[in-house]
């Protein structure tokens, strides 16, 4: 396999509806795909969802840190096998910036699915063996009024969904009547955990955890903000409910530094943020040898690409407490892929198996898509289902 070109493809589809949480709020995905492809003619491709409020990376300084350091050291790479490839990645991994996490992601993912396809490997051959063959989905409720708190709640109950995230970091009567309607709706059988991304302080986080210990949440994730690791450590020693990070967490050196302040009981590691599927597996490995945990997060709107690398994390190894993502066209208005990775009832997901990344992207869904000139409705405020747009 010898490496011939490289592209990068700006992505933007979008939502069906809008989705808010402290840091941000989104009505359309934000997507950087690299193409990667041999003399043969065989083409990888690799996603990145880039946040300048995770890892300090927003779509044009990821664009740059792929096109003028990145790629040019593998333009022209040859490998003759697929662990040749694997040990490159790693090597190349290892010397990745703070801030460059999130490029080297959609550069690993789409260098792995060329070599799968080339060499007859799964491109998740990086994590091990299939461990498991599916997985189960929660679903997110996004931080909004408890009119669509209840919408939300009422599509995941039809889905069967065994799993809620709810974003918070509104006032508390506001999280609190959300976390009300949650409950009611969801029953007692439904794990229901909080976010926050980093909307409190610590003390203003341990008293907004113990109001909301009623409603049997199971975990707080990000109740600080993410370089406030003092106040982490302060929340998860006082904290009766687990924490857990995710905007701390971006490198394996962030990693050591949670682990020895105490400043967590889980790491979310989410594939884009990360570093791609061999830093995630570090971080993964370096979680459960310190007894912490682990949970397959997510970007709000990844397409096909990251769906599957998440889905290959969360069936090839330790499993993880709790998977986000896949919400594919339920969330997007059209996919790149011509697989349908969108998890089905119960949240319910199968392994995926074949070369690469086992999915067969569509060149043309990666050219700029002509928007609807006519406006869309605004959702539904009356029960209806959040996704019928």
């Amino acid at each position: 396999m010898r490496i011939q070109s490289i592209d990068i493809f700006p992505l933007a589809i979008a939502f069906r509806l809008t989705f808010r949480h402290a840091l941000a709020s989104r009505d359309a995905m934000s997507s950087l795909i690299v193409r990667v492809r041999d003399e043969q003619g065989r083409a990888g491709y690799g996603e990145c969802a880039p946040r300048s409020y995770v890892s300090g990376e927003d779509a044009d300084s990821a664009h740059r840190t792929i096109e003028q350091r990145l790629s040019p050291p593998w333009r022209g790479a040859e490998f003759a096998a697929f662990d040749d490839v694997i040990a490159a990645l790693r090597d190349a991994q290892g010397r990745v910036k703070r801030d460059e996490h999130a490029a080297f992601c959609a550069m690993e993912l789409a260098i792995l699915d060329l070599a799968g396809r080339t060499f007859g490997r799964s491109a998740a051959d990086v994590l091990g063996p299939v461990t498991r063959p599916g997985i189960q989905y929660s679903g997110v409720v996004s931080a909004d009024s408890p009119e669509r708190t209840r919408e939300f709640c009422e599509a995941y109950r039809k889905m069967r969904l065994p799993a809620v995230k709810m974003k918070v970091g509104s006032s508390l009567d506001d999280d609190l009547a959300n976390l009300s309607v949650a409950r009611e709706i969801l029953g007692d059988a439904c794990s229901l955990r909080v976010d926050a991304n980093g909307a409190w302080s610590a003390d203003e986080a341990l008293q907004r955890i113990e109001q909301m210990q009623r409603f049997r949440i199971e975990a707080v994730e990000q109740p600080v903000a993410a370089d406030d690791i003092a106040g982490l450590t302060h929340v998860t020693a006082a904290s009766n409910v687990p924490i857990i990070v995710d905007e701390s967490l971006i490198s394996f050196a962030d990693a050591m530094s949670l682990i020895e302040a105490r400043a967590c009981h889980m790491f979310n590691i989410r594939v884009s943020k990360n570093g791609g599927l061999i830093g995630a597996a570090r971080l993964r490995e370096t979680a459960l040898q310190h007894g912490l945990d682990w949970m397959l997060g997510a970007q709000v709107g990844e397409s096909a690409i990251l769906s599957a690398a998440g889905r290959h994390l969360a069936t090839r190894g330790a499993p993880p407490r709790w998977c986000e993502g896949s919400f594919g066209t339920l969330l997007l208005e059209r996919d790149i892929a011509r697989e349908n990775l969108t998890f089905g009832p119960g949240g319910a997901a199968p392994a995926i198996e074949g070369p690469g990344l086992g999915i067969t992207i569509d060149n043309s869904a990666l050219e700029p898509q002509p928007r609807a000139q006519e406006p869309k409705p605004e959702p539904s405020t009356t029960g209806g289902s959040p996704w019928a747009r």
